[in-house]
């Protein structure tokens, strides 16, 4: 039986047939890629696209979450300001 390389740990629709996945490496390390669903007939098949980001470690993925939550903070305030004039 082959191996798992990858185990999904959260997943996040960006668009209408499209997500980000978050997995983690059996080998060490996390991945970030994007998987888009294709529909044939009644089947939906998830497939992963090509070039995903590989972060080493943990503290690493800490690092991807505190940038994400960086930017969503500064779009609310800048949504903020445009909202209070």
């Amino acid at each position: 039986m082959k191996e798992q390389l990858f185990k999904i740990l959260a997943k996040a629709k960006i668009k209408d047939q499209r997500s980000v996945v978050i997995s983690k490496f059996a080998k060490g390390g996390y991945t970030i890629s994007q998987q888009i669903e294709v529909t044939e007939g009644s089947k939906t098949l998830p497939i992963f696209i090509k070039g995903s980001t590989h972060i080493d470690s943990l503290e690493g993925l800490y690092n991807v979450r505190d940038a994400l939550n960086e930017a969503i903070n500064l779009e609310e305030d800048e949504l903020s300001r445009k909202n209070s004039k």
